[in-house]
This record gives C-alpha cells, sequence and structure tokens, in this order.
C-alpha cells in the first residue's frame, strides 16, 4: 500500500560500465511503495554503451526523464525537476566523485533524505519507509540502513550491521555469510556499509560529503567515521531489505587492484583520524594480518597488491 510518509527522498544510483545492473535496480525501485521518491543516474564516465542502454530502458517504459551531460549544466538547469535524472559527470573520479555530484544535484532539488544505493542491488517493495520512519522518529540517526542479503542466497546476510576496530583497524559485517533466522541488527554500530545509505538532509550541511580522495573502498567507513565524531548513529532497520549482488562493481571481489585500494585506502584513513601512537599499532596489525592471509592462500600476486597498497598509503 502506499505510504503515508511525506518526505522527499532523492535516490541516487551510480553507474559505471554496468548498465545491466543498474536496469535491474530500476527495475525494482520502480515497484517500492513509497511514493515520495526520485532517482538520480550518476554516470561516471562509462567507457560501454552504459547510457544508450539506460536511455533505451527509460525510453520503453515512457519514463520522463531529464538528461545532463555535465554535472554544471545539471546545477544551472531551470528545467522542472522530474521523477527521473541522468546525469553525466564526464570524468571516473570514483564512488566519493559521482555519489557526490548526485547529493548536490538532489539536496539543490529540495531532497530531504539522500539514498546512497549501489547500483547492484534489487529492493524490497517496502525497504524505504521503515528506514525514513525511523529517521523521522529519532534526530540522532545519521545514516540509516537495513538488511543486506547476498543475491545468489536471497536469505543469507551479507550485513546486518557493522563493526569497526580502530585498534586493528578491522570492520565486521554482523551475521556475515549466516543464514537469516530473525537475528536483530545491534543497536549501536560503528560502522554502515556504503552499499545502502539513507541519510538526512541535516547530516551533509554539518559533516559534509564523502571524501573523494580514496576513490574506491574504504570512504565509507571514512564518513561513518565523521558523523560519528559529530554526535550522530548509524542505525540498521530490520524491517528494510534488499539483495546486493556481492563483489559486481569491481568485478572479482579480490582483486589485485582491489586489494591495493583496500590496503592503500586505510592506510590514508588511519593518517586522517589516528594519532601517531593508535596509527602504528593499527598499520602493523594490518600489514602482519594481511599479509599472512594472502601467503596461507598461496596469493602471492595479492600480497604483493596489499603490500604495494600500503606502502603507497605511508608515502602518500
Amino acid at each position: 500500500m502506499p505510504t503515508v510518509l511525506s518526505p522527499n527522498v532523492s535516490i541516487i544510483l551510480l553507474n559505471y560500465n554496468r548498465a545491466e545492473d543498474t536496469i535491474a535496480c530500476l527495475q525494482s525501485l520502480r515497484d517500492i511503495y513509497y511514493n515520495n521518491y526520485t532517482i538520480v543516474i550518476v554516470d561516471n564516465a562509462s567507457t560501454d554503451d552504459s547510457m544508450k542502454e539506460i536511455d533505451r530502458y527509460l525510453q520503453s517504459k515512457s519514463l520522463e526523464c531529464n538528461v545532463y551531460r555535465s554535472p554544471d549544466e545539471a546545477m544551472r538547469s531551470q528545467l522542472p525537476h522530474t521523477r527521473f535524472t541522468v546525469l553525466q559527470t564526464g570524468y571516473n573520479g570514483g564512488y566519493g566523485y559521482g555519489n557526490n555530484i548526485g547529493i548536490q544535484y538532489a539536496l539543490k532539488h529540495g531532497a530531504d533524505y539522500v539514498l546512497v544505493l549501489n547500483n547492484d542491488t534489487v529492493v524490497d517493495a517496502g525497504f524505504l519507509e521503515p528506514m525514513v520512519r525511523m529517521c523521522e522518529a529519532d534526530d540522532t540517526v545519521g545514516i540509516a540502513s537495513g538488511k543486506i542479503y547476498c543475491y545468489d542466497r536471497s536469505d543469507v546476510f551479507w550485513f546486518n550491521g557493522g563493526t569497526f576496530n580502530s585498534w586493528t583497524s578491522n570492520i565486521e559485517h554482523v551475521c556475515f555469510d549466516k543464514k537469516d533466522t530473525g537475528q536483530k541488527p545491534p543497536e549501536e554500530n560503528t560502522f554502515i556499509t556504503g552499499c545502502m545509505w539513507l541519510v538526512p538532509k541535516r547530516v551533509f550541511e554539518r559533516v559534509g560529503f564523502i571524501n573523494e580522495e580514496f576513490f574506491m573502498y574504504v570512504e565509507d567507513l571514512e564518513y561513518c567515521y565523521r558523523v560519528l565524531k559529530q554526535g550522530f548513529a548509524l542505525k540498521v532497520c530490520e524491517e528494510s531489505h534488499i539483495w546486493h549482488k556481492v563483489g559486481n562493481a569491481s568485478g572479482v571481489q579480490f582483486s589485485a587492484f582491489s586489494v591495493y585500494m583496500m590496503s592503500k585506502n586505510i592506510v590514508l584513513f588511519m593518517k586522517l583520524h589516528f594519532n601517531r601512537f593508535k596509527f602504528c599499532i593499527a598499520v602493523t596489525y594490518i600489514f602482519i594480518s594481511r599479509s599472512l592471509r594472502w601467503i596461507k592462500g598461496n596469493k602471492i600476486t595479492l600480497l604483493r597488491s596489499h603490500i604495494r597498497g600500503m606502502v603507497d598509503g605511508l608515502i602518500h
């Protein structure tokens, strides 16, 4: 049934060479119960036919849509805001860059909440309203998310809350790879995956936007860390459910590229936020523990990527 809530939610979908995923996500979003929403599809300078495929899909469904060829054009536009917007960045600046452009466009056009959603997800029809209701009831919520399941194992958790240990810099997804038997998410979280964030406008006004220096990986941890430092809470709504095609954003979940970026960016994060004592402990732990992981798995290429990433992070 249609929702009775009225806040305007702008949903940001970032696409890079994965139109098939974006279209599948759009199809699921069109069935949601919440009715006061818009969708901003941000294309990060795809090198394939993504834009043609997305445009073909929107036209086939007769969906009214504004198309902008650059961020400047979008921000200057006086066109009436439509349910769907396609915004081309013209440059692949990574996760933070593309999402920030979408967020700023959404706020300019009256969004009360911004939902940052991975394009390699599909959503339950009732996923959005419970999160909005949670935020409306508690103005300390800085980021809300939901239960995120594996796409190919629909009752198995990928995320049901998150923790971050600042002494080891380890991130844990609560209930990861476990079947859902009714486990409730933690009341308090120290990490929310950037796969799905519902963020009130007031949080962007106080905390700012996603750090674009990270390009890909760890930027979600860095933003959560700043949100918590500003006194907001991170919450997971157990009535909100989506499914995630794990690893699609970067192709293979543990590629040489992903290992390099994660190792480099966790060092950058620690340099930004830790004192020297905590930094030395955490960076030593990360170097040894992850090196042993790849050595035990005989993943020498990934070991080299890990070491190179940490070195580049240290001298960045």
